[in-house]
């Protein structure tokens, strides 16, 4: 029978077996799955499964209870002072500071670890562009506000960069950023904390951090404690952008406690419920109406892989429940691109929709040229041979492919996105070389977004991309003037 011993209406559960963060109790019979029960000394376990004659849980306290110690169910649960400012803040799933500031009051909001995603009736129509500042992402491969949208690539392949500068474009959009590092070490978050506050973006942005050294358990939950802060601003009508970095390492962590578990391995020996762990997730993400305070949660789920194992469970898993992928390259972040995105293989599905019908004819122009270009690249050594229509092409591509290439942490406006790869067609560029376009690119970029083409930019949304091609023609002297004077100040 279970040992089972009542004072008043508490219910006692004794530790049977313990292997390192697992248990196993007798006891609680009234226990549902994610309770939170606690020993007397206040250290906190999660109920996560159920059987009739013992029930398993997970330690998420450092400490390892030894047999015949007794568990209470917690009338708190598992909390999270919400309601206090956490933003510039480190903290653990818990609620413990990691970054070394006054620890947060013990009361404040309960936490479902099992919430149930929204309903469809409680979405809307994704339809407003969730803007980054970067060309690559913005105009080729855009992403929708409340958009899924999977970031996976090699390592060194400038995924975390790329991440830190769209939070820290995020601040003239006023959302909420919340960044989940999943398996990262200390230093990585300590690293990455401290480039947010370097550049502004710590003011709007929450960090919940479950590191390499913490217990698999923590690193577990840890999604799912960033998803329920989400929630709750979302709930506030806030515009969230959520980061996962990175579902792979939590994958590993869920293998290794259903390993210790006993329970039966399934492909590559993940948990057989790995998809829907994820998907439950990925899921909670979204536009949302009224009845949810019309706010929304625009996803970037990380995966880290060797390029060999793109195929493998976890990215084809994630990469089904997203809305689009962004693969990034190794070899072209060595080559010195930045975003390192690989275009052609990249997805959009939802953000097409959100863009500006100037910006869409646009980029389906640029993506054919860059298609035609690579396509003809590898002619390109007989340049005397080829048509000049293919010349053009080429020179065109290449031209494109230097202006889709930013510098990290540097913002380019929609409006100066648009007329700076418009001034491609309008034979801007036709005479200048890569080294003139590598020079005096900002030099355009910052004369597109001035006064002197605000009459442009105010009509962009209402011209037809031959309008503003034309009338880009007829500020090709003024360009051309801005950069006269640097290039023979430059040469003198």
């Amino acid at each position: 029978m279970p040992k089972i011993r009542k004072t008043g209406t508490k219910e006692v559960g004794f530790v049977t077996q313990s292997q390192d963060y697992l248990l196993f109790l007798e006891g609680l019979p009234t226990a549902k799955l994610n309770d939170i029960i606690v020993d007397s000394k206040g250290h906190r376990a999660l109920i996560t499964a159920l059987e009739e004659e013992k029930i398993e849980a997970w330690m998420l306290d450092n400490f390892h209870p030894k047999p015949g110690e007794t568990f209470t169910i917690s009338p708190q649960g598992l909390r999270l002072s919400l309601q206090y400012n956490l933003f510039g803040r480190v903290i653990n799933p818990l609620g413990v500071p990691l970054d070394g500031k006054a620890g947060l009051p013990p009361d404040g909001q309960e936490i479902d670890l099992d919430m149930i995603a929204p309903g469809i009736d409680t979405r809307e129509l994704i339809t407003e562009q969730f803007y980054t500042g970067l060309i690559a992402v913005d105009t080729l491969l855009p992403i929708g506000k409340g958009q899924r949208e999977l970031i996976y690539g090699e390592p060194r392949s400038g995924k975390t960069p790329f991440l830190l500068d769209i939070i820290i474009h995020q601040k003239e959009q006023k959302r909420i950023c919340i960044y989940n590092a999943i398996g990262r070490s200390e230093v990585d978050v300590k690293q990455f904390s401290e480039n947010l506050t370097k550049y502004g973006g710590n003011s709007y942005t929450i960090i919940v951090a479950a590191t390499s050294s913490d217990s698999a358990p923590l690193i577990a939950i840890a999604p799912a404690v960033a998803c329920s802060i989400a929630d709750h601003y979302r709930n506030l009508g806030k515009d969230v952008l959520l980061i996962f970095d990175d579902l792979a390492s939590h994958s590993k962590y869920m293998r290794e406690i259903a390993l210790l578990a006993g329970r039966i391995p399934g492909r590559e020996s993940y948990p057989a419920d790995i998809f829907y762990q994820h998907s439950h997730l990925v899921e909670r993400a979204g536009n949302f109406n009224e009845k949810l305070g019309k706010g929304s949660i625009t996803l970037l789920p990380v995966i880290e892989t060797d390029i060999e194992n793109f195929t493998s469970l976890i990215p084809t898993n994630v990469m089904s429940m997203t809305d689009g992928h962004l693969l990034f390259s190794a070899l072209l972040r060595a080559q010195g691109q930045y975003p390192a995105i690989e275009v052609d293989r990249s997805v959009t599905r939802v953000g097409r929709q959100t863009q500006k019908f100037i910006h869409k004819v646009l980029s389906d122009r640029i993506r054919s040229l860059l298609a035609d270009f690579h396509e003809l690249q590898r002619f390109s050594r007989f340049g005397t041979e080829l048509t000049g229509q293919t010349q053009l092409i080429i020179k065109r591509g290449k031209i494109t492919d230097e202006l889709i290439r930013q510098e990290a942490l540097t913002y380019i406006p929609p409006q100066a996105q648009i007329m700076l790869l418009s001034l491609v067609f309008s034979g801007f560029f036709d005479e200048k070389d890569i080294t003139w376009v590598k020079k005096f690119k900002e030099t355009v970029i910052k004369e597109l977004d001035a006064q002197s083409f605000k009459e442009i930019k105010d009509a962009i949304e209402k011209d037809t991309l031959e309008d503003l091609i034309e009338k880009l023609k007829s500020k090709h002297k003024i360009l051309e003037d801005k950069c006269q004077p640097l290039e023979t100040s430059k040469t003198s």
